[in-house]
């Protein structure tokens, strides 16, 4: 940014600071977007204008509310929902191309799956066809409400860590790693609101980010919550609120979206990530040594929902479709969930061969690196002398185990709760921690 000279008034430092902050540093550059002189601009800077008149101020703030709305973000509108940005090798072709290269892999990986808009259809429909979710969505809700809740005598963690008990407001940024449809980040949303006080005082603003490489799923997680916060939020306060989507991988990517969070050490970050897909993940070491190392600081909170070891591996309903399955919709969904790339890669390059899905259990090993936990490695066949590809893991964790193999990366729990099914087993837990350290 410029240095300002001794007789130039602040009001000159911001409008010169903001122009620089949005990349227009020379004299030409910005006389150009207020369509002034070079001469005019240098007078600016010097101090020899002291003050604008009120019809040129007024210009001038609406040039650099422009250079804002330019790059997507509406700041007096509705509730803003940034378009959707795309990094790079994150985008539908980047996936396409990989695909190619790697599909007759030993690992595909699980972003595969739904960065088409047919796979991430099969997502939606495998989460509506007896997976359980309407009962995990509800012990989700029912878990971020008690780690929100405080009162004058007790506080909820994730509240503490907000610093509201203590009368203390701060920014927040929400970021959510594969949000899917998004319908539990946009509970989570609301239940922030409706803990923060009177008039949402305690949010000085809020910034949600969903990150996923599908960008069906990104536009359906993006507009639920924007909606939500529209109608949530009085209109006076919805510019606190903005809504910026990010086509990114966050397990092999840039993780260019970090460079959006707020640096300021008083405001917040709450790392979403939730749905079991940690346990989806080709190696969850690789995951917090480098993707959560970027977005988290010591200081930060990470809340995840992971799926339960069951006291037998046989015990759990994925088990079955180890077996052969149980021929119905729910299992029909997720072939056609797991098989979709290789089946599409094969139809557009004229290959007759039939890809099958097959479920192989896996408990400990090296596709388990956190202790006591077990995998369902759904595996398709790539040709038929039967070499077969790796496209997803869904992982089971031991949570006392858990809990400790994320304590040694400097990740302390501060809450647990666990979802129980229909036979009262735990299903998924819920934990939320804090980086304690860098």
């Amino acid at each position: 940014m410029s240095s300002g000279t001794s007789n130039r008034s602040q009001v000159f430092d911001l409008i010169f600071g903001l122009l620089e902050l949005h990349g227009f540093s020379t004299n030409e550059a910005q006389a150009s977007i207020f369509g002034v002189t070079t001469t005019t601009i240098s007078n600016w800077k010097s101090g020899k204008v002291k003050t604008l008149n009120r019809g040129k101020l007024e210009d001038v703030i609406s040039r650099i509310h422009f250079l804002s709305k330019r790059r997507g973000v509406d700041l007096v509108g509705e509730p803003s929902l940034c378009p959707i940005v795309i990094e790079e090798g994150a985008g539908p072709e980047d996936l396409e191309r990989e695909l190619r290269e790697k599909w007759d892999s030993v690992y595909l990986g699980h972003k595969f799956l739904y960065y088409q808009p047919a796979g991430a259809m099969a997502w939606t429909k495998l989460l509506e066809t007896g997976y359980g979710n309407a009962k995990l969505a509800k012990g989700f809700t029912a878990a971020f409400a008690a780690a929100l809740a405080y009162d004058r005598s007790s506080a909820g963690a994730l509240a503490d860590m907000l610093r509201w008990p203590e009368g203390r407001s701060c920014g927040i940024d929400v970021i959510s790693l594969g949000p899917a449809e998004g319908s539990k980040e946009a509970r989570a949303i609301e239940l922030l609101i409706a803990h923060s006080g009177t008039d949402h005082r305690w949010i000085d603003w809020l910034t949600y980010t969903p990150v996923d490489v599908s960008i069906p799923l990104l536009r359906l997680a993006s507009e639920q919550s924007r909606n939500l916060i529209r109608d949530q939020v009085t209109p006076e306060r919805w510019p606190h609120f903005l809504v910026r989507p990010s086509c990114s991988d966050f397990e092999d990517g840039n993780i260019g979206f970090a460079s959006h969070l707020s640096e300021n050490p008083e405001d917040r970050r709450l790392i979403l990530f939730l749905g079991g897909t940690f346990g989806n993940l080709k190696s969850e070491t690789a995951f917090v040594e480098r993707t959560l190392d970027k977005i988290a600081r010591p200081g930060d909170a990470l809340w995840i929902e992971v799926g339960v070891r069951q006291a037998s591996i046989e015990d759990d309903p994925l088990f079955a479709l180890t077996k052969g399955g149980f021929g119905d919709t729910q299992e029909t969904v997720r072939r056609a969930l797991v098989e979709g790339p290789h089946r599409r890669f094969r139809a557009s390059v004229g290959s007759p061969f039939d890809t099958k899905m097959r479920i192989i259990p896996r408990d400990g090993g090296f596709t388990c690196e956190v202790p006591r936990s077990y995998n369902f490695v759904h595996d398709v066949d790539i040709n038929q002398s039967g070499q077969r590809c790796s496209v997803l893991y869904s992982r089971r964790y031991d949570i006392a185990a858990l809990r400790k193999w994320l304590a040694g990366f400097g990740y302390e729990t501060l809450f647990e709760h666990a979802v129980k099914d229909r036979h009262d087993r735990d299903r998924t837990a819920h934990l939320l921690l804090r980086r304690t350290r860098a």
